[in-house]
């Protein structure tokens, strides 16, 4: 009897020490005194399908950083609620106070749980904060750490918040990942060498030899209590964000700082694909306010105003404007189907009419969330402009920190083909949209969705135009004349050269099958900015599919693709009540 009531006590505080609770769930009251819990080595957390997009674990953790025999460790806060691939501010502390007091301190953990996101604390050694040179080591093996999946899963691309001496190291690391920050502070922090600056500036993309790292905008606000002291870095991420030379004061400028303004006609590629400025702000200010949970706040609204996207290549890289969802009115929506919690995300522009809204409904790319690429394709600013309705459903997972589609119908999975329709189903009964101007994009595994869609149910859309996505398997199914547009890179994951055998090759030679448009010779070749299209008519002379090969471009979408998409075809189609389609010329 004895034997049994210490194996349940036991039973009971084993599993008790198994549950993870997330500290956030605590009041900042009795958010007093908080210990991490140690990841490394323990396993990854199972699939629960009732979650929706949700990440397994929240909480405060800690993991071992190893640099060669040198041992050190970084922090992990996970809030309530965040998503998989939600964004992440990575801070460097100063040094001087413990993690935990830094973090409670400086308000960065509330402002992680309103936000639902993730914070990843970047720590000194025993003896403090090393050299740059020392700290970037550690710095570029913590960023592994940050990209393994294994517990949670990231944007991929990062705020960075660093403060004294971690900070000066962690601006070297942005100065050496441009592509990976969307935008930094940098607050107490030291000068860097004129001779690191120069050596790291002065080099260029291995995709794009023109364009320099020291030539790519990353947001930058530096706060010092001696701005003279950090004039090499200033003044390189003002050459980088290809600023005006006079900054401004202004009550609008975080904590009326001077701010140097990207100039309006700045010919960088990473703010070509919108109206969006990058800056450079300087602010002088010193002693214990940089600590203050005001003063974090304003940090983090200086980080969150922007986005970027693709870290793969400068020719995709974008920077843009993270779009406020309460603001604007985006609204994420879930339903339950099959045991499954699934998530749809719908935006409804003030610029859409009030009744018969086109919808266009977006597939994201594999391992993507409809958050992600809602934030990332800019389909928004094309709905802002032309009042269209965006619906985005999202996947589900396919371990507890990744999610994909089911395109193969794999039993075990969900059912995500059921799931589009009764998306559709529903948004149709909650919103006035217009029947015959629905249709349906997507990039990579959502363009592979997207033409496989075409077979299961083609009769809900009046045309279909996606990105980086060929055919993998046979389709088979309805087999009704469609009108639909497949972009590739020149780098893309697939050759984009559609005359070798590939699958390239077998995706258009299915569509000219399928909508009867003879061989590749009958194609329209035409030629604009990076585009070369394809277009091939069928005998009434309507373009009933089109092929655009977009040059120096890898695998991911670049936003003027999106644009492309509305405004040279589906503004062009419209389906009657009989399920004809008709091209409109003028659109």
């Amino acid at each position: 009897m004895k034997s049994k009531i210490l194996f349940s006590m036991i039973f009971a505080l084993i599993t008790l020490l198994g549950t993870i609770l997330p500290v956030s769930a605590a009041s900042n009251h009795e958010r007093t005194i908080f210990k991490a819990i140690q990841l490394d080595g323990m396993k990854k957390p199972p699939i629960d399908i009732t979650m929706g997009n949700k990440l397994p674990l929240t909480g405060y953790f800690t993991r071992n950083v190893n640099i060669g025999e040198n041992k050190r460790s970084v922090k992990i806060y996970v809030a309530p609620d965040t998503t998989v691939r939600d964004y992440f501010t990575v801070i460097a502390t100063p040094g001087g106070m413990s993690t935990e007091e830094f973090l409670k301190k400086t308000g960065w953990l509330d402002i992680a749980d309103k936000k639902s996101e993730g914070l990843f604390i970047l720590e000194p050694g025993t003896d403090g904060w090393g050299t740059v040179e020392e700290e970037l080591a550690y710095i570029n093996e913590a960023f592994k750490v940050i990209r393994d999946t294994t517990y949670y899963n990231t944007f991929g691309l990062f705020y960075l918040a660093g403060y004294g001496d971690g900070g000066t190291a962690l601006q070297a690391w942005a100065m050496e990942n441009p592509l990976f920050v969307i935008g930094s502070t940098f607050i107490q922090t030291k000068d860097l060498d004129t001779d690191f600056i120069n050596n790291i500036g002065s080099k260029t993309f291995p995709e794009n030899k023109n364009i320099s790292y020291s030539e790519v905008p990353v947001p930058t606000w530096f706060i010092n209590n001696d701005l003279n002291s950090i004039k090499n870095v200033v003044e390189y991420w003002k050459v980088a964000n290809d600023t005006v030379p006079n900054g401004e004061i202004s009550a609008n400028n975080p904590m009326g700082s001077k701010v140097f303004m990207q100039k309006e006609d700045s010919k960088s590629i990473v703010t070509s694909y919108s109206d969006v400025r990058s800056q450079v702000a300087v602010f002088e200010k010193g002693g214990n306010g940089v600590y203050s949970k005001g003063f974090t706040k304003k940090v983090y609204d200086f980080l969150s105003y922007y986005t970027r996207y693709d870290s793969t290549s400068i020719n995709g890289n974008v920077l843009g404007v993270r779009p406020d969802y309460e603001a604007m009115g985006v609204e994420i929506k879930e339903m339950d189907l099959n045991g499954y919690k699934r998530e749809y995300l719908v935006y409804v522009p003030e610029s859409a009419p009030l009744e018969n809204i086109p919808a266009v409904f977006v597939l994201a790319g594999n391992t993507q969330t409809a958050r992600v690429f809602f934030d990332a394709s800019h389909w928004w600013e094309v709905a802002d402009k032309y009042g269209f309705m965006l619906v985005m459903p999202s996947e589900q997972y396919n371990s507890s920190t990744e999610v994909t589609w089911n395109v193969n119908y794999n039993t075990d999975k969900q059912d995500d083909f059921l799931f589009l329709e009764e998306v559709i189903i529903q948004i149709d009964k909650d919103y006035n949209v217009d029947p015959g101007r629905r249709y349906l994009t997507g990039q990579s595994l959502g363009s592979m969705f997207t033409n496989y869609a075409t077979a299961v149910m083609p009769e809900y859309f009046a045309a279909v135009g996606s990105t980086s996505g060929p055919l993998l398997r046979s389709l088979e199914g309805k087999t009704d004349k469609i009108p639909a547009y497949l972009f590739f890179g020149e780098y893309d994951l697939w050759n984009w050269d559609f005359t070798r055998d590939g699958q390239t090759k077998n995706t258009i030679e299915y569509w000219l099958n399928r909508n009867a448009l003879g061989d590749f010779d009958d194609a329209v070749v035409t030629t604009k900015d990076r585009y070369t299209t394809y277009t091939w008519y069928d005998e009434n002379d309507i373009p009933m599919y089109k092929y655009t090969q977009t040059k120096d471009r890898a695998h991911n979408f670049i936003v003027s693709e999106v644009w492309e998409l509305w405004e040279d075809w589906f503004s062009h189609w419209k389906m009657d009540e009989d399920g004809v389609r008709h091209y409109l010329e003028n659109q």
